[in-house]
């Protein structure tokens, strides 16, 4: 075991660094440890010709660090938000849908579609029931919860 340690013992310990950024960056929903990915196959593929740890520690960290500059840099040619356009779930707030399944706060029931999703909707008031085909305009998120509140419009022909 020990000549086994000795032969592979640095490919395995950097075969477990990409293991375990791998899991890292798949159990995350930010971009957090696949710059040290690269690195990592860099310097298992320089274990099996040089023994040194340092010369391979280096190697990790300078291809580590020249992807997270490649990476910085290509994020800011290409910003995910243009324009204060928003990209998540909260870009619906401000949005008009049409009330699918009549919405009552006491009940615990309603549905609204935006677009073409439909989601669980709740009155802002829990005095006020909404009903079906009213349309509505999204005041808040709450979860996965539309907050509406109805408007005095009807919905276009043929919208369901």
């Amino acid at each position: 075991m020990n000549a086994f340690l000795e032969q592979y013992g640095w490919m395995l310990l950097w075969a477990a660094v990409i293991v375990l950024a791998l899991i890292i960056e798949a159990s995350t929903a930010e971009m957090v440890s696949i710059w040290f990915v690269p690195g990592a196959v860099a310097a298992l593929v320089l274990a099996i010709w040089v023994d040194i740890f340092w010369v391979q520690l280096l190697v990790f960290l300078a291809i580590s660090a020249m992807m997270l500059m490649i990476a910085r840099r290509y994020g800011k040619k290409h910003p995910k938000v243009e324009n204060g356009e928003e990209l998540n779930a909260e870009a619906i707030i401000g949005a008009t849908g049409v009330v699918h399944e009549p919405i009552d706060n006491i009940q615990g029931t309603g549905s609204v579609k935006v677009g073409p999703l439909e989601w669980t909707a709740r009155s802002v008031s829990d005095s006020v029931t909404i009903p079906e085909g009213t349309v509505v305009v999204v005041r808040e998120l709450s979860g996965v919860k539309l907050i509406c509140e109805a408007v005095n419009e009807t919905p276009p022909k043929g919208h369901t």
